[in-house]
């Protein structure tokens, strides 16, 4: 399967710090959208996802449909399953 991700997050959230640090340690490397400094991506996420909080992974499919995966362990629970 040949999904692509982007995180929504903001720097000083500690929660999307966590999930920063297991991208970093497992070499995974991602578009990232700053919540706080880039108001497009603030509505994308909130049109997208239907919430405003963060971290958030977005997960789009290869036909397209997109999932909103929020929570940081939840986060990184699924990309751990991926990256094996």
């Amino acid at each position: 399967m040949n999904e692509q991700y982007v995180l929504y997050q903001y720097d000083a959230c500690p929660f999307c710090r966590r999930v920063r640090a297991f991208l970093d340690r497992s070499g995974i490397e991602m578009p990232m959208r700053d919540t706080m400094r880039d108001m497009a991506a603030f509505r994308e996420l909130c049109i997208g996802g239907g919430r405003s909080t963060v971290p958030c992974l977005k997960i789009t499919k290869p036909d397209g449909e997109s999932t909103w995966l929020y929570e940081s362990n939840d986060i990184i629970e699924y990309l751990s399953r991926i990256a094996a």
